[in-house]
C-alpha cells in the first residue's frame, strides 16, 4: 500500500479549510496511543476528525459511520493522558486557522481557548504524518513551548529533534531536496547524469512532492523505464520526463483515484475509482487497509488457537483409543473367571499355573494363578479385573465421541475463520474461543439490538441464505428459517449452514435450484476444491438444535444426498 505524501495532504487541506475555521472543538477521544479523533462542528455540520499516526496508516480524515466500524474503534473506559490533555485545553475551543507548511506533511491547527483566569490564549495542534516520525504535538503560539505529545521523542531516539512538555516546538529538519518547478531543466539533466540510482528514486530523493511511486506512474505514462538508471537517459527521454513532471506538479486539479482492490491511490486518473472528494478517497482507502490488516492479523491468531486446541484433543483422541484396547483385556479377564469357577473342583491349591480349555474357541488356556488363594479366590480376582477393565473401555468410549465432537467442533471453527471476511465475524468466533469476550459481547448486546449480517445470493429468484459461523447458523435456524425451507450441509465436512427459502406460490422448488444450491454448499466447506462431494438436505423442520449443544450444532432426518461437482 501507499501512504499520505505532501501532494495529498495538500489536496486534503485545500479541499476542507473552509470546514477547520471557526469550527468548535465538540469532544475529544483517543481508542488506541496511536489514534485521535476530534469531533468538530461548522455550519450546522458535524464531522469526526480521525488522526492515525500508527507507522503503517499514517493519515488524517473526516471518516464516516461506515469506515468507523470498518476502522474496529473501541473507545476505553479510561481515557489516556493525552486524551486527558487534549480536553483539558481543547474541548470547546474555537479553531481560529489551519495551515500546511510548504512541502511538508504537516497539518496545523491553530485555536482560541481561556485558561482558568479567563485569558484568551491560543494553542496549536501540529499533526505530522511523517511515517515512523508521526506524532501529534500540542503547544503554544507565544511562546512555541510544547504543553504535551501523543509520545515523547528523547535525545537516545533523535539527536536533531527532541519532543517533550517543556521543551521547544520546532519544525522538522529541512529536506534536502528542490523544488522542481523552479529548476532549470539543464540542472535536471545534470542532477541525472551524475546518479547511480534509477530513474524513480533519483528524482523522488532529489525533488519536493514526488514519491517514488508518482514517479513510477508517470515515466509509465511517459514509456520510460521507472527503473532505468538515471546516467543512461536519452536525451529526448528526459526532455519528455521533465515536461510530464512540471505539467503534473502544476497542475492543480489532480483527479485521485484507486484500483478495485484499494491496493494504491493515484493522482494520475488512471487507475479503476475516481473520487471527487480526496477526503472519502483517504477515508475509504486506510479504512480498507486498516480492516484487511487486522481481519488478516485477527485470522492468524484465531487459528493459532484453534490449532492449539486441535493439537491437544488429538493427543488426547490417541490416549483414549489405547483404552479401548481394555474391552478384549475385560473379555480375557471374565473367559479366565469363568474357567477357574468351572473347574475349581480339579485344580490343586498353591498352584502358580493352570492349562484349563476353552470351549468356546476349544483351545487351551494358561491362567497365572496366586498361590496363597484358592481357586475360587483366584476366580474372583479375574472377576474384578473383568470390572476394572469394563468400566475403563465404557469411560473411554464415552470420552472418545465427547472427543471427536470436539475436533468437529473446532475443525469448523477452522472453516468459519477462513471464509470470514470482516471483524463483526470473526469476533463472533473469538467470542466462542474465549467465554471473557462473549460476557462483553452480550454486555454489548443489551446495550444496543444487534444486527447480524448474513450472506445472500438468489439462485433464479430463489433467496439463498448463507451461515459463516456458529452465530449465523444459530441466527439462521432460529430466525431466518421457515419449517418448509430446505437446509443443506456438507457430508462429514467442515462447512456453511445453507438454506434455500420455500416460495409460497410454489408448491416444489425445481431440481436445478436444489443442485445449484449444493454446490453453493460445496463452495463454502472445506472441500470446494474436490471433484464430487456429497451433499446432504432436509427440509428445515426435520433438523433441530440439541439441549446443550454448541452453537451451530443440529441434527437432522429424511434427508436426500446429492453428489455436488
Amino acid at each position: 500500500m501507499l501512504h499520505i505524501d505532501s501532494l495529498l495532504l495538500e489536496a486534503f487541506y485545500n479541499e476542507n479549510k473552509d470546514f477547520f475555521i471557526n469550527a468548535r472543538i465538540q469532544k475529544i477521544q483517543q481508542p488506541t496511543r496511536r489514534e485521535v479523533i476530534l469531533q468538530l462542528r461548522n455550519k450546522t455540520e458535524t464531522r469526526k476528525l480521525y488522526i492515525n499516526i500508527n507507522p503503517d496508516f499514517y493519515h488524517l480524515c473526516f471518516m464516516n459511520k461506515e469506515n468507523e466500524i470498518r476502522r474496529n474503534i473501541e473507545i476505553p473506559k479510561q481515557p489516556p493522558m493525552f486524551c486527558m490533555l487534549l480536553r483539558k485545553h481543547m474541548e470547546g475551543a474555537r479553531i481560529l486557522n489551519i495551515s500546511k507548511p510548504d512541502f511538508e506533511r504537516i497539518i496545523e491547527l491553530t485555536f482560541e481557548n481561556y485558561n482558568e483566569l479567563g485569558d484568551r490564549i491560543e494553542e496549536c495542534l501540529s499533526i505530522e504524518l511523517m511515517g515512523k516520525h508521526s506524532n501529534i504535538v500540542l503547544y503554544n503560539t507565544d511562546n512555541n513551548i510544547i504543553i504535551g505529545c501523543a509520545h515523547n521523542i528523547g535525545a537516545e531516539k533523535s539527536k536533531e529533534r527532541e519532543l517533550a512538555g517543556g521543551l521547544p516546538y520546532i519544525y522538522p529538519p529541512k529536506q534536502n531536496k528542490k523544488n522542481l518547478l523552479q529548476t532549470r531543466y539543464d540542472w535536471f539533466l545534470s542532477a541525472l547524469k551524475k546518479s547511480e540510482d534509477s530513474l524513480k528514486k533519483t528524482i523522488s530523493e532529489r525533488y519536493f512532492s514526488l514519491s517514488q511511486a508518482v514517479v513510477e506512474e508517470i515515466c509509465i505514462k511517459t514509456n520510460i523505464s521507472p527503473e532505468l538508471p538515471a546516467k543512461n537517459i536519452q536525451e529526448k527521454d528526459s526532455q519528455l520526463l521533465f515536461v510530464t513532471l512540471h505539467e503534473f506538479l502544476d497542475n492543480k486539479e489532480k483527479i485521485y483515484t484507486v484500483d478495485k482492490n484499494y491496493s494504491k491511490f493515484s493522482c494520475l486518473a488512471k487507475l479503476g475509482r475516481q473520487y471527487t472528494s480526496i477526503n472519502e478517497l483517504i477515508d475509504d482507502y486506510f479504512s480498507y487497509n486498516i480492516e484487511k490488516t487486522f481481519v488478516n492479523n485477527l485470522k492468524t491468531n484465531l487459528k493459532t488457537k484453534i490449532n492449539k486446541e486441535l493439537k491437544k484433543l488429538r493427543n488426547t483422541y490417541q490416549n483414549q483409543q489405547k483404552q479401548i484396547d481394555k474391552k478384549d483385556k475385560a473379555k480375557l479377564y471374565m473367559t479366565k473367571g469363568n474357567l477357574l469357577t468351572a473347574n475349581a473342583y480339579q485344580i490343586q491349591s498353591g498352584e502358580k499355573s493352570v492349562m484349563l480349555k476353552d470351549y468356546e474357541t476349544d483351545s487351551m488356556i494358561e491362567i497365572s494363578l496366586d498361590e496363597n488363594l484358592s481357586p475360587i479366590e483366584n476366580a474372583k480376582r479375574y472377576f474384578e479385573l473383568y470390572n476394572k477393565n469394563k468400566k475403563a473401555y465404557l469411560i473411554a468410549q464415552e470420552m472418545i465421541i465427547n472427543t471427536e465432537e470436539e475436533i468437529k467442533y473446532l475443525q469448523q471453527l477452522l472453516y468459519d475463520v477462513d471464509v470470514s471476511n470482516n471483524i463483526s465475524e470473526l469476533k463472533d468466533i473469538l467470542a466462542e474461543i474465549e467465554p471473557q469476550t462473549q460476557m462483553q459481547n452480550n454486555k454489548n448486546k443489551n446495550k444496543k439490538e444487534e444486527t447480524i449480517n448474513i450472506t445472500k445470493e438468489n439462485i433464479e429468484g430463489f433467496i439463498v441464505y448463507i451461515g459463516k459461523n456458529s452465530k449465523q447458523n444459530d441466527y439462521l435456524y432460529s430466525k431466518i428459517s421457515s419449517p418448509n425451507d430446505l437446509w443443506f450441509h456438507t457430508l462429514n465436512t467442515p462447512g456453511s449452514h445453507v438454506i434455500l427459502k420455500a416460495q409460497k406460490n410454489q408448491a416444489q422448488i425445481p431440481d436445478n435450484v436444489i443442485l445449484k444450491t449444493a454446490k453453493l454448499a460445496k463452495e463454502y466447506s472445506t472441500a470446494k476444491n474436490s471433484t464430487k462431494v456429497p451433499v446432504v438436505y432436509t427440509m428445515r423442520k426435520y433438523i433441530k438444535r440439541p439441549n446443550n449443544t454448541k452453537a451451530g450444532f443440529v441434527v437432522y432426518k429424511n434427508e436426500t444426498e446429492i453428489v455436488a461437482d
